[in-house]
């Protein structure tokens, strides 16, 4: 009798060990947290007021350990990506038992996104927050401990292979000095500050091969004659501001995405924090996911491939751009045509050719118009936050143009540099949707 009991006792105890570390599968997680997710990402990089080329990097690097982490377990649900992205053909998925798939990918968005910016404490409430919510839904401490090592053995490859990106690097390159010559840019009014990130074209690349993928249409050879075709391209410029109306004012405003835009009143200067261009098109899928009730894997894949495409299309036009080094409709309007004009929008510091903003949009606009079809129609309420109108589109890419004309509206671009850049975006998401496909 005694060893009978015995023998129950000890039976039992293996069966809830058993239980505990082979736990019922728990669906705790959602698209909701997911863009909750998204949503501290965005917040912590506009608090930080990284510039628009490191605020992609930091987006994209945290939705790909996302997806890979979510794949590598679930690897039915998603295709392969690891082999198709640049320098992570190494790659190894470790041996998977019983963890929580999403848990461990919204951990190693979390730990990924802590590395990539100051401050830390929104990824450290994030962080608490995921593990919060799993021990709600009924996951055990053991699972949810297995769940987060996963994310680690994950994450630490990432970091890695981040770190040979050449960011690091290209922070101890030479300040770029402008040439002073009248074709080529110089730093523009009212802060007149130093060139941008001159040297990211060095940062490698995601998907596309090189960063000259692209062979952006020449530029009329510079001419202050008022007959020559480099001229009239930047008189077409200021002509439009001549006849602008409170319309065109509101579409280059609601484009800004100036993510340290300067107010200046007297010798005081303040500054306002805002979304930058990638951030604003995660923001769009963000409203749409939440609209649609996507399913996690659909909105997963949407973040993903965006946060790709965009961050190869600013490595893209950031290489036209320096090689190029084209002048700011504002210097040679105030030199050869009206000293006392202004543009609507601040002029970022970097040169013209061709239009970062354009090819990041057209770049998303690509890939969402694949994900949800070509006349998805959508109403973006990004700027509501910033005392700015909500604005609705018949499409991704009716909106994508929108941008084109904003930048030349807000006049600070040409015509010619905002079309090639739609061009350039276009290209660069087409070649990364050709190389990911199954």
């Amino acid at each position: 009798m005694k060893f009978k009991l015995l023998f129950i006792l000890v039976y039992s105890l293996l069966i809830s060990c058993n239980q505990e570390n082979k736990q019922q599968p728990i669906d705790a997680f959602d698209t909701e947290n997911l863009n909750y997710a998204n949503k501290v990402l965005l917040e912590s990089v506009m608090e930080d007021a990284f510039t628009p080329p490191v605020a992609s990097r930091i987006y994209a690097y945290a939705h790909l350990a996302h997806y890979i982490t979510l794949q590598s377990v679930e690897n039915d649900s998603l295709s392969e990506i690891t082999s198709k992205i640049n320098g992570l053909d190494q790659f190894t998925i470790p041996e998977t038992s019983n963890i929580d798939a999403k848990l461990s990918a919204l951990l190693a968005f979390s730990r990924i996104g802590k590395k990539l910016i100051y401050s830390e404490q929104y990824f450290d409430e994030l962080t608490n927050t995921l593990k919060a919510k799993a021990k709600e839904k009924g996951l055990s401490e053991a699972h949810i401990n297995r769940s987060e090592d996963y994310a680690v053995y994950i994450t630490k490859q990432l970091s890695d292979w981040i770190d040979k990106d050449m960011y690091i690097e290209t922070r101890t390159y030479p300040r770029f000095t402008s040439t002073k010559k009248p074709e080529n840019w110089r730093e523009t009014p009212p802060d007149y500050t130093s060139a941008l990130e001159p040297y990211w074209d060095n940062i490698r690349t995601l998907v596309i091969d090189s960063a000259n993928v692209y062979k952006a249409k020449p530029l009329p050879e510079y001419d202050t004659d008022k007959n020559s075709d480099f001229y009239n391209m930047v008189y077409q410029v200021y002509e439009e501001s001549l006849s602008s109306t409170e319309e065109k004012g509101k579409i280059a405003w609601f484009w800004d995405c100036n993510p340290i835009l300067t107010v200046h009143k007297g010798h005081m200067v303040t500054t306002i924090h805002k979304f930058t261009p990638p951030g604003h098109w995660l923001n769009i899928i963000s409203q749409i996911t939440d609209k649609e009730q996507s399913d996690y894997y659909t909105t997963t894949k949407a973040y993903t491939l965006t946060a790709t495409a965009m961050f190869d299309a600013i490595i893209g036009a950031w290489h036209v751009k320096y090689k190029t080094d084209l002048v700011r409709p504002v210097t040679y309007i105030q030199e050869y045509i009206d000293p006392e004009w202004s543009p609507i929008l601040q002029t970022p510091p970097f040169p013209e050719y061709t239009s970062g903003h354009s090819a990041t949009s057209a770049s998303a606009a690509e890939i969402l118009t694949t994900l949800f079809g070509e006349n998805y129609a959508f109403t973006d309420q990004t700027q509501l936050r910033f005392g700015l109108e909500e604005r609705s589109f018949n499409s991704f890419k009716e909106a994508a143009n929108q941008v084109n004309l904003s930048r030349f509206y807000g006049g600070i671009h040409y015509m010619q540099g905002v079309e090639e850049g739609g061009k350039q975006g276009t290209f660069i998401a087409q070649q990364i949707l050709k190389k990911l496909q199954p």
